[in-house]
């Protein structure tokens, strides 16, 4: 026994009824009980009514008016996917940057100890009179030795300029880190709060 027009027609007008404003929603509904109460008309020899009742019972919820608001908040597939992507991008573009300065930082502490090092062997009367004696004593004249030594501070300061870059390159990219991941995945994070508070609060 099939269905004609008329009950169909009920169908979608009880939906409309219960709050559904969604067309193809209506239409998927109305699809899903014409087959149940097809099924239940045919198999049990259940007139309309009775099979319209059971199949209600089995395929809407308490409040049907629910499921379109649940689909209302779940089922914006682009919209969600692509907030998940800029989260994802943002948080791994954060984890990038952030190893980033973490290294530049690790490096501009190592120079830094190499400076500390050089400033010990230029501060010590030993290295003084240590090297000065054995240039003079290769045959090196005191301008080639004042050289040498000039040679000596450039590179300390060199190292130092070296240190304070990398440190500065190191903080910057920690900053940046920052504000990529406040601005991409805490929105995420705070989106995907809302959605479980709303799910809730309609529950």
């Amino acid at each position: 026994m099939s269905m004609g027009s008329q009950e169909i027609k009920q169908i979608e007008t009880y939906l409309k009824s219960q709050g559904f404003s969604n067309q193809e929603l209506i239409d998927d509904l109305t699809d899903h009980l014409a087959t149940e109460i097809e099924l239940s008309m045919n198999s049990e020899k259940l007139d309309f009514e009775t099979s319209f009742e059971k199949a209600k019972q089995k395929l809407l919820p308490n409040s049907p008016y629910q499921l379109e608001r649940d689909l209302k908040i779940l089922t914006t597939p682009k919209h969600n996917i692509m907030i998940k992507k800029i989260a994802y991008i943002g948080g791994y573009l954060s984890a990038i940057t952030i190893c980033l300065s973490i290294l530049f930082i690790a490096l501009s502490f190592q120079n830094e100890l190499q400076v500390e090092k050089r400033k010990e062997i230029l501060e010590s009367q030993f290295f003084r009179n240590e090297f000065t004696a054995n240039m003079i004593s290769s045959g090196v004249d005191i301008e080639e030795l004042s050289e040498a030594q000039n040679k000596f501070y450039i590179e300390t300061t060199q190292l130092k300029m070296s240190s304070l870059k990398k440190l500065e390159l190191g903080q910057t990219l920690m900053i940046f880190s920052a504000i990529v991941f406040m601005v991409s995945y805490l929105p995420y994070r705070f989106y995907n709060s809302y959605q479980k508070n709303q799910l809730e609060l309609t529950a």
